[in-house]
Order: C-alpha cells, then sequence, then structure tokens
C-alpha cells in the first residue's frame, strides 16, 4: 500500500495523458494525472517542473470540483514544492477541513511544514510536523511513504533538541519508521535513501557492525557512494579499525571537496594508531583550508600533548574556548593537562568562575540549546579532577563553591564531590591497612572499611580477613604492652581476637557490597568452616547476593533468642539491588494484570513487569502523552516497577496512584520497536 502511485510512471502518464485527450471532461483521470506528477515531482527526482505539472492538472480538478480532497492536496504540495508557502497552506488547511481522517492530508501537511522549516519560514514547525506525520501513519500503517517522513522528521527534531546523546527516543523512533518503511516495499529510488538513514542512525547508536554492512551495500550507488564512504570512515573509527577509517576517508575526498572536517578526522586515526607526526600534518592540511575547524584545533592539541609539548597544547586548547565556550573536549583536556601538573589553583578558579556565572545563564530557548546544559559539563569535569585529586585542600575548594550559587541541585553536586575526594583519601589510607591486616585490624576500621567498600578493590578486602593466631599475639604485646601477668595477658588476647573476629566480619559484609557474585565460594566456606558467630556474618554476605537459604539459616538462630524479627529488618535492608530493580517485559505463558487499569496481556500489545507490579503498554503510551501534568517532584517516591526513588531518575511520573520513572516509560514504549529494528538488522 503506499499513498501515491509509484510504479511504471511513464507508462501511466502516457495512459492518462491519451485517456484525457479523448475525455477531457474525465475528472477520475484527471486526479490520477495530478497524483502520478506529484509522485514524479516529490520522490522520483520530477523536481520543480513535475510540481508546476501536478498544481496545473489539480487546478484543473479544482475548478469543476473545490470541494476536492485529493485536488487540494495536490494544488498545495504542488505550490509547497515551488516554495510558495501561503498558498499552498491554504489549500492544505482546506483538504483538512474537508477530510480529517485521511492519511495523504495529514502526509501533505507534515510535508508542508518541513518545507516550510528548510526555508526558515517561522510557520515551520517540526513539532507540528511530527504530529501530523504521526497522525498519517496511524490512519494509514501500511503506506510506506509516512513512516519514511516520520523517520526524517523524528530524526531533524532530535538534533534540533540536542542531538541522540539528549534524546535518545526519538532516535529510536526515526531508526524504526526508516526501518517499517523498508519492510512495506518502497520503490527502488527510495530504498537506498532509507538504508543510508538506518546505517546512519546505527552509528549513532553504536551498532557499528550492522552500520558497516548497511553503509557498504551504499558504496555501489553512485548518489550515495562518497557519504557512504565518509560514514564508513567513522564507523571504522569507531571499531579501532584506525587504518581502514584513513582509507576510506581517503577516498571519500577523491569523491568530494576537499574538506577540513575530513581532514581532521584523517588525523584523529592517525593519533589513535600513535603516528602522531602524520596526525600532526593532517591536522596543518585541514587548517590551511579551514583555521576555524575546531576538531582540526583539538585534535592538534592532542598530537601536541603526545609530543610532550604541553605549554603549546594549552595555548591551542585556550584558544578554541575563546572562539567556542561550548567546545567540552578542549574543556576536558585543559582540565587533565591542570591536574597533571598538580595545579589545584587554576582548578579552584576555573569552578569558582563556572559557579558564579551558573545562576545569570538565561533559560534553554524552546527547542534550542541550554547554555546551564554546557556550563554544568564544565563545572563536573573540574569537580571530577578535584575529586581525584589527592591534595589535602581539595575538598575545601568544592565546599568554598557552595554558596556561590543557589541551584540546590548543583550545590548537592559539589557536596557530593567533596564527601568523593575525602571518601577517595580515607580509602587509599584503607588500602594500606588492608594490605597489613595483622597490625591494622580493629572494629572501628572494620566500620570505615564496610562505608568505603565500592572505593576499595576486592582483592585487597580479601586479603584483609588474612588474620592468624600469630597476629593476634603480636597485637597484644603491642597494643597493650608486655605484662607478666598470665590473666593480663590472656584478657588482652581475648580483646584482640574480639577485635580481630569483628574486623573479618564487617569485610565479609564489605566483600558482598560489591554486588559480584565471583565472591560467592569465598562466602560460603566462611559460613560453612568459620565460628557460629562469623558464619553468620557470612550468611547476612550472602543474603546481600540474593541467597534465600542463607536468609533462612539465620531466622532459624535468631527465633531461639526471640531476635526473628530483627533478622527480618535486617534481610529486608541486605536485599540486593539488582533484584529490587529488574524490570522486564511480560514472559510468554505469565498471566499479570495492569496495575492501573487491569487489563490483561491478551488485552495490550506488552507488558512491564518489575517486583510484584505490571503496567501495561496502553497506560505506558497513556503517561507518555500527559508527562508534564503526571511529573512529580516528590523526593518520598520510589518507582513501582525499577526500585528506584526521585533522585534516581530522570522523571518521576504518577499515575492512577501509581509512581513510575521515565526510564520505565521509555524503555517500555520502545520494547516493540527495538524488537522489530533487531529481527530486521539480522537479515541485513
Amino acid at each position: 500500500m503506499s499513498l501515491l502511485p509509484h510504479q511504471k510512471l511513464d507508462w501511466n502518464l502516457a495512459r492518462l495523458e491519451r485517456r484525457l485527450e479523448e475525455s477531457p471532461d474525465d475528472a477520475q483521470a484527471r486526479q490520477e494525472l495530478a497524483l502520478v506528477w506529484l509522485s514524479r515531482a516529490a520522490f522520483h527526482e520530477g523536481g520543480e517542473p513535475a510540481y508546476n505539472k501536478a498544481l496545473t492538472q489539480a487546478r484543473r480538478v479544482l475548478q469543476h470540483d473545490p470541494g476536492n480532497v485529493v485536488g487540494n492536496v495536490v494544488a498545495g504540495l504542488g505550490l509547497a514544492g515551488m516554495d510558495r508557502l501561503d498558498a499552498a497552506r491554504a489549500h492544505l488547511d482546506e483538504a483538512l477541513r474537508l477530510d480529517a481522517e485521511s492519511a495523504l492530508v495529514h502526509w501533505a501537511r507534515a510535508t508542508w511544514f518541513q518545507a516550510a522549516r528548510k526555508l526558515g519560514d517561522p510557520q515551520g514547525d517540526r513539532h507540528q510536523a511530527v504530529r501530523a506525520a504521526e497522525l498519517a501513519c496511524r490512519l494509514a500503517p501500511d503506506a510506506w511513504e509516512g513512516h519514511a517522513l516520520l523517520s526524517t522528521l523524528m530524526w531533524d527534531r532530535g538534533q534540533e533538541l540536542g542531538g541522540p546523546a539528549r534524546v535518545p527516543r526519538l532516535l529510536e523512533r526515526s531508526q524504526y519508521h526508516a526501518v517499517r518503511a523498508l519492510e512495506l516495499g518502497p520503490p527502488a529510488t527510495q530504498q537506498h535513501a532509507l538504508l543510508y538513514h538506518v546505517g546512519i542512525t546505527c552509528l549513532h547508536t553504536s551498532r557499528y557492525n550492522e552500520a558497516n554492512k548497511i553503509l557498504t551495500q551504499l558504496l555501489e550507488d553512485e548518489r550515495y557512494r562518497h557519504r557512504a564512504q565518509y560514514y564508513l570512515g567513522l564507523v571504522n573509527y569507531h571499531m579501532g579499525k584506525f587504518k581502514n577509517a584513513i582509507l576510506y576517508l581517503r577516498q571519500h575526498l577523491d569523491h568530494a571537496q576537499d574538506s577540513a572536517r575530513v581532514h581532521a578526522r584523517i588525523a584523529m586515526a592517525y593519533l589513535q594508531l600513535g603516528e602522531v607526526v602524520k596526525a600532526r600534518e593532517a591536522c596543518n592540511r585541514a587548517l590551511a583550508i579551514d583555521p576555524t575547524d575546531v576538531t582540526a584545533r583539538w585534535t592538534l592539541g592532542c598530537a601536541l600533548v603526545d609530543e610532550g609539548r604541553e605549554d603549546e597544547a594549552l595555548k591551542t586548547f585556550k584558544g578554541i574556548l575563546e572562539d567556542d565556550a561550548t567546545h567540552a573536549p578542549a574543556f576536558t583536556e585543559l582540565v587533565r593537562l591542570r591536574t597533571r601538573r598538580g595545579d589545584l589553583r587554576w582548578l579552584h578558579g576555573a569552578l569558582r568562575a563556572e559557579i558564579k556565572g551558573y545562576d545569570r545563564l538565561p533559560p534553554p530557548t524552546n527547542g534550542g540549546s541550554n547554555p546551564r546544559t554546557v556550563t554544568r559539563e564544565r563545572i563536573a569535569s573540574v569537580t571530577e579532577a578535584l575529586r581525584g585529586a589527592d591534595e589535602e585542600g581539595a575538598a575545601e575548594a568544592l565546599l568554598d563553591c557552595v554558596d556561590l550559587t543557589t541551584d540546590e541541585s548543583l550545590r548537592f553536586q559539589l557536596w557530593e564531590a567533596a564527601l568523593d575526594h575525602l571518601s577517595a583519601r580515607k580509602a587509599r589510607a584503607l588500602a594500606k591497612d588492608l594490605a597489613h591486616p595483622g597490625t591494622a585490624y580493629s572494629a572501628q576500621r572494620g566500620r570505615e572499611v564496610l562505608v568505603l567498600a565500592r572505593s576499595l578493590p576486592e582483592n585487597l578486602l580479601v586479603r584483609g580477613l588474612e588474620i592468624g593466631d600469630e597476629d593476634l599475639r603480636r597485637a597484644a604485646v603491642d597494643r597493650h604492652g608486655p605484662t607478666r601477668d598470665v590473666t593480663d595477658h590472656r584478657k588482652a588476647l581475648d580483646h584482640e581476637r574480639r577485635e580481630a573476629r569483628a574486623w573479618q566480619a564487617l569485610l565479609l559484609l564489605a566483600l558482598a557490597s560489591h554486588g559480584n557474585r565471583s565472591n560467592r565460594s569465598l562466602l560460603l566456606r566462611w559460613a560453612e568452616e568459620a565460628d557460629p558467630d562469623l558464619a553468620d556474618a557470612a550468611r547476612a554476605a550472602l543474603v546481600m547476593l540474593g541467597d534465600a537459604t542463607s536468609a533462612d539459616l539465620l531466622r532459624k538462630r535468631a527465633r531461639p533468642r526471640g531476635v526473628a524479627n530483627l533478622v527480618d529488618a535486617m534481610v529486608a535492608q541486605l536485599q540486593s539491588p539488582a533484584a529490587r530493580m529488574a524490570v522486564r517485559p511480560l514472559a510468554e505463558g505469565e498471566d499479570r494484570t495492569c496495575a492501573t487499569c487491569g487489563r490483561r496481556p491478551n488485552e495490550v500489545d506488552h507488558m512491564m513487569v518489575g517486583h510484584d507490579t505490571a503496567i501495561c503498554s496502553r497506560c505506558l503510551a497513556d503517561i507518555a502523552r500527559h508527562r508534564r501534568d503526571l511529573e512529580s517532584d516528590d523526593p518520598e517516591l520510589v518507582c513501582a516497577l525499577s526500585g528506584r526513588g526521585t533522585f534516581e531518575t530522570a522523571a518521576m511520573y504518577v499515575y492512577e496512584g501509581l509512581a513510575i520513572s521515565r526510564e520505565v516509560v521509555d524503555h517500555g514504549l520502545g520494547l516493540l520497536e527495538r524488537e522489530s529494528v533487531d529481527r530486521w538488522l539480522q537479515t541485513v
């Protein structure tokens, strides 16, 4: 099915024209002829002459029948194809008034919005274009034209909102609709255009193997060869095949105008190969073509760093930022160089300057970039450097900046960075203790190890468990002093044994807090071989890894003492976060009910399940349509499916009394689309 005719266009044009010569008043033939000319103009390289002929036929149709929907659509798109937007809009508005349920009408309106946008007309609203194309797809789901247009519009809308990294859902939908259009059998003239689009979206979703296969197919098409070569260069660069990347980019230059952008990317590939001189030469070639090319300047700076010419590199990165303050890679390299030099004063000054200006930045424009986002990225680069610095003043430098902003999330970020820095310094000190547990163990230090367990390597935690009787005897003398009284010596020895056991128990819990099941065998051995109290600590650690048997054994030991309730509370706290946050599609054969609408699996496309809660695809779609109205900033909310709190998710929605995180909504909405794309890509 298609909205316009595409097969045997020349034959149809000749047939319809003969038919009209014989019967000039044949309205149906004239309408069909108008559609054929529109198809030739829009999809088969007919250009403005074909638009003009389509418009001529449409006007003749409208002379006899002003209420003809197809006539108004063709007239509108014919005028739009010749950049006469206002007259085109009048025809399309009339077509919409006549038939608001026509897929052709909504596809035409989406095309008009797209054309207006390209011409810089203020009426060119890409959001309206997307909505019109979505409606066209809904009314004619088996027409490839609607899916192809929607794919392009969603890609353009995503670029407008900041690119795939900012709006990955738009990229997913764009890819899906391009694949759907290919599945519906577009004419040969459009297949490579759609393949090209899918290849680019695969590149942006890091599906490099699939992108490589698809773009390689386009090397045989003269229209797409030079573009495919360029993107194959980028694909091979990301795959780590830097020599292939250089080859494709050089082939691209054989068919395209000498480009600073391409030479800059060749320089990046040479830099990855360690051929710094060639990288610098390629950068200079790029800068000879365009002295302002940012990628070439940045790559040149990186090459200078590799050559040990750090002062020149610093000047290069500073120059980039003077011309483009939003260039994050240059700022990141600048911060990295200053950090390597131990220039805490510069880092502190840079952080203060960024935070001082943050509150004065304007809010994001509608559909435009957000200047605060760029500044947050720069602040994150500096705080990350200060977080990892070993200087004592790094935490103070971070805390000094807290009062420079009124933005609570930024203030929290600074507090968190300061705490991370202090934690890292403390963890480095504890690492030394873990390397020599026989002299450093204590219950207090064990508690510190447990608090900072995620910052400590697992192999050191395992090593810290190694405390022998000789270590205890030595500690009894070193820590309590020599004594001739045997009773005092035994008391000291007992005290050290309790301290060592507490240390070991806390280290067992610290091992489990990493969430790595590779430690399971070690914990099982301690649970079986250690004395009862240490065995209980090992079982508690196993509970943290999701071991239900260990939880039952702990309850059994606690009942005679009347503290089973404490074990239950402990088990609830020690449940594996991974188990709490697993969200999955409902498996085939499972029978669940949607928590918000009560529908069952056979009534919906799919369900998402997490914890003991399920939500259906219809409710997810309803949440997506009313995101702004449903969003909540209540800090006490926890997603009913993922277990994530408000501070752990990009957004939290409350729907029919149920808290649902944005990640669950987006994952659930794109499930069927991703599966469809995956199936199609497997056939490439």
